[in-house]
C-alpha cells in the first residue's frame, strides 16, 4: 500500500505545467549542452582525435563535459524542487544553491558515471545482456544526483542512498526510470520534423553546427523535464508527498 501511495501518475502531466511556468530549469543544462557542442566542434577542427595523445585528450574532454552536464542536471533538480514546493523557482537562488553544493553534486556525478561505465563495459563483454545491465544501473542510480542536490546527502553517500530508495520503492522507481529514459532518447525523434522545417532554407554547410545546437536544445528540454519528475519522485519517497 505504501508503494501505491508513493505513485503519483498525474505528476507526469503536471510537470509540463510546472515546466512552462519555470523555464529557468532548463538554463544550466542548455548552457552546458552548448558548451559541449562548441568544444566538440573545436576538438574536431583541431584534429584532436588522431593518435594516442589525441585520443586521450578527447577522452578527458568528453569526461569533463559529461561531468558538467551532470552538474547541470543537479542545478536543474534544485530549481525543479523549488518549482514544485513554491510554484515559482528563483534562478539566482537556485544557481547559488547549486554552486554551494557543487562539490557534492560533482562527487555524486563521478560515482554515477563510474558505475554506469562499469555496467557498459561489462555489457560489452557479455554482449546481449548489455542493455539489461545498463538498465539495472540506471534503475538503482536514478536518485543519485537528486540525493546530493536536494536531499542533503554528501556526494560520496549519494549512490548508496539512491540504491536504498530504489530497493524500497520499486514501483515508482521503475515508472520514473522508464519515463526518464524515454524522454531522453525519443524527444529528439518527436521534434525532428520541426528541425527539418526550420532548417530547410539554410545552406548545407551550416547544417552540421545547427543540428548539433538543435540537439543540445532538445536534450536540455528533456533534462529539465526529467529533473522535474525525478526530483518529485525522490522527494515523495524520501520526505512524503509535499
Amino acid at each position: 500500500m505504501q508503494q501505491l501511495r508513493n505513485i503519483d501518475l498525474l505528476m507526469y502531466l503536471r510537470a509540463f505545467g510546472v515546466f512552462a511556468r519555470n523555464p529557468s530549469i532548463v538554463v544550466v543544462p542548455l548552457l552546458m549542452g552548448v558548451v559541449g557542442v562548441f568544444v566538440g566542434q573545436i576538438g574536431g577542427d583541431a584534429g584532436g582525435g588522431s593518435g594516442v595523445f589525441g585520443g586521450l585528450t578527447s577522452g578527458i574532454m568528453s569526461l569533463l563535459i559529461l561531468l558538467l552536464k551532470m552538474f547541470a542536471f543537479g542545478a536543474a533538480c534544485i530549481l525543479a524542487d523549488m518549482a514544485w514546493r513554491r510554484g515559482r523557482a528563483s534562478f539566482d537562488e537556485g544557481w547559488n544553491e547549486a554552486r554551494r553544493k557543487g562539490g557534492e553534486i560533482l562527487t555524486a556525478s563521478m560515482g554515477f558515471t563510474f558505475v554506469l561505465y562499469l555496467a557498459s563495459f561489462a555489457g560489452s563483454i557479455v554482449g546481449p545482456l548489455a542493455p539489461i545491465l545498463i538498465a539495472v544501473a540506471i534503475y538503482f542510480l536514478i536518485y543519485t544526483i537528486p540525493a546530493a542536490a536536494i536531499g542533503g546527502v554528501p556526494g560520496g553517500a549519494a549512490l548508496q542512498v539512491s540504491i536504498e530508495r530504489a530497493r524500497s520503492n520499486p514501483l515508482p522507481t521503475i515508472i520514473v526510470a522508464v519515463v526518464s529514459v524515454a524522454a531522453f532518447l525519443y524527444l529528439d525523434v518527436l521534434l525532428a520534423p520541426l528541425f527539418t522545417v526550420l532548417l530547410a532554407p539554410l545552406s548545407f554547410a551550416s547544417l552540421g553546427l545547427l543540428a548539433a545546437l538543435f540537439g543540445a536544445i532538445v536534450q536540455a528540454i528533456a533534462v529539465g523535464y526529467i529533473a522535474l519528475i525525478v526530483t518529485k519522485t525522490y522527494g515523495d519517497i524520501s520526505f512524503g508527498r509535499r
